[in-house]
This record gives structure tokens, sequence and C-alpha cells, in this order.
């Protein structure tokens, strides 16, 4: 049979190659030079070499095994649900420090990646400075979201960004899994205009390590400034643990001057957690350099009875509490040497004691 085309007659077989030719050029990606695709380079560094300024595209589904994988400048990382992991007993030592992802310049964006710290998967040795994501420099205007953090060594996002740097934000959408095998889920070290909020964190709770959220300056001469970690749900589990096991911490151990804290509208539970926020100072003094750090809005429940506290205050530290429900725990506020500012609209249910003051700190 053949299709008549005017003067030309084109066989059924012809008309079949023709018709191939857009579907052929359809599979092909368009070019675009602000476009890097990490399947078309050889290793995933390569590729985020090659896309500074650039959108860098992971494949749908795939698994990468690396460490230190460096994302430059203005990039925005479209993960497409690929996984990047740490090798299996790749941990050394107890001092090891690395990452899965580091962020190396400002303007980044990661988005929709999975990270897995393969923590069980490493032998003897275990390090806290083994992080999925590090942002660590003097870098501004970096966005975390949509992205999984599994089996965590030590943070799942460390930030670290010094005090003229400005503008992270951990979500929205995030979810951090881990065993307790972790330090924390977030850790917040410094920089200013900070946001954590709308992300999931489960059983991310080791023994002896601050907790899911871990706001906590390295020293004196440190900037934290402008934080705000809201509408997190923080679930610890019910396996038993030893320590101080916070769902939400900030430790003000080095005296920093922080300025503007605020833990607002967070779900917090599960009986692993000994506190639902916990505010700790220096013991013994000098009173803490910290102000405006405001505990708000929050839902604490759940925690169990017996030496449970929604919020503590520890050791020659201030912080307002207040417009929260507390319901499940023995002390639902307990103020230890510090001390307790505003504590009004809260709401208590199951509560053995609702506000307590012992030993309170006066100037």
């Amino acid at each position: 049979m053949r299709i008549s085309t005017g003067s030309r007659h084109v066989s059924r077989r012809s008309m079949f190659a023709l018709a191939s030719i857009p579907l052929l050029a359809a599979a092909r990606r368009p070019s675009d030079s602000s476009v890097v695709y990490v399947a078309d380079y050889s290793t995933p560094q390569s590729a985020a070499n090659a896309a500074g300024g650039k959108r860098l595209v992971f494949p749908s589904g795939r698994t990468y095994t690396l460490t230190s994988l460096s994302i430059p400048a203005n990039c925005h990382v479209e993960g497409n649900g690929s996984t990047l992991r740490f090798p299996d007993h790749s941990t050394a030592s107890t001092t090891q420090s690395d990452e899965i992802l580091k962020v190396s310049g400002s303007g980044v964006t990661i988005d929709n990646l999975k990270f897995d710290g393969r923590a069980a998967n490493q032998g003897t040795s275990w390090s806290q400075h083994r992080h999925c994501l590090t942002i660590f420099g003097n870098f501004s205007n970096v966005i975390v979201k949509n992205c999984e953090f599994n089996n965590i060594i030590g943070d799942g996002v460390y930030v670290n960004i010094g005090s003229s740097a400005k503008n992270i934000t951990i979500g929205p959408d995030n979810r951090f899994t881990s065993d307790h095998f972790n330090r924390n889920g977030v850790s917040i070290v410094a920089g200013t205009n900070i946001e954590v909020h709308g992300n999931t964190f489960v059983n991310c709770s080791r023994s002896g390590m601050p907790g899911p959220i871990d706001l906590e300056p390295n020293s004196s001469a440190e900037i934290l400034s402008a934080v705000f970690v809201h509408h997190n749900i923080i679930v610890g589990g019910s396996a038993a643990g030893t320590g101080t096991l916070p769902g939400i911490v900030y430790s003000g151990f080095q005296n920093a001057a922080a300025d503007n804290i605020n833990i607002h509208d967070n779900d917090i539970s599960g009986t692993r957690f000994t506190d639902g926020v916990a505010v700790i100072g220096v013991n013994g003094g000098p009173y803490n350099a910290a102000r405006n750090l405001n505990v708000y809005g929050n839902r604490i429940h759940d925690l169990g009875y017996a030496d449970k506290f929604g919020v503590s205050i520890n050791y020659w530290i201030g912080a307002n509490v207040y417009d929260n429900a507390f319901d499940g725990m023995q002390w639902a506020i307990y103020n230890y040497k510090g001390v307790l500012g505003t504590s009004s609209g809260n709401t208590f249910t199951g509560v053995t004691t609702q506000i307590a003051s012992d030993q309170p700190y006066s100037a």
C-alpha cells in the first residue's frame, strides 16, 4: 500500500521512519546551559564542579556512595529522590570529621535528596563529627528542603556560618530518622536569621548527645541571632536512654551573646525524652549572656511522669515560657537555678506540678 502526497509516494515503512524521528528527538534532553545533569559526568563531584550558578540535576532513584560532595555557590540541587551515602566501614576513628555533602558557597538550595549515614554499618568506631550535610563557612542564603536523612551518625544538618553570614533555612518537609545512633538531627552553632521549620524527627536521641534539634554556640565569641525553630514534629520514641534527653535544647555552655531565640509551635512527644525543651546555662555562672529566649505555642505531650519535664530552665539562664500546651509529665515548667520570665497562657493536662522554681537565680 502506498500513500499519495501530491506528486511524491512514500511507503508505509518510510512513514514509520519519519514518524520515529521526533520521538527520538523528544527523548534527548534539550540543550540548556543553565542545567548540569549528573548522569552526563563520570562522578557527581565533576558534575557539581560545573554547576556553579546553575541547576545540578540528579537522575531519579539512583544511589551514590561518596564522601564530601562539594556544592558550589548559587547552585540549585534537584535530587529527584536519589540517595547519597557514606561508604560502609568508613569510620576510622572517634575523631573523624567529614560529611556526605557540604555547601561550599552562598545561594545554594538542596532539594529532594536522600542521605544515608550508614550508622549501623560502620563497625566498632563511632564519631560524632561525621555529618550528612554541612553548612560551615561564611555562607548566606542556603535552603535545605524535601530531603530525607536516615541512619545519621553525627548530625543530619550542621550549620556554623559565622557572624557575618545569614539566612539559612532548614525546611520544610525534611525527615530525620536514626535509631538513636546520631548526635543531632539539626545542629545550629552560629549565624543570623536561621529557620528550622516544618520538619519531622524520629528517634534522633542518642544517649549523652543533645538531641533532635541543638542550638549551641561553640565559643563565647560566636553570634547566634534571630533563630526560629517552629512547626516541627519531634518523636523521641519509647526506647529507654540515659542522661538528659531533650527534644529541643538551647545549650548556653559557652556563654555566647545569643539574641532572639524562638522555639515555637512544635509538637514534641515520646517517653524516651526527659525534657520536651531544655534551656541550659553555665553551672555556677556567670549569668548567661543569651537574651530574648522564648519558648511558646508548643504542644509537649506523652513524655511519661516520673522525673519528666515539659520545659526545663537550668543554671544561670533565663527564658520566657508561655502559651504552651502540656500533657502527660511530672513537671510542666521547672526552673532550677535559672530565671523564668513570662509564663502566662500555658495549659496543663495530666501534669503533676504545673510550675516549679527550685533555687531560682536572682541578681
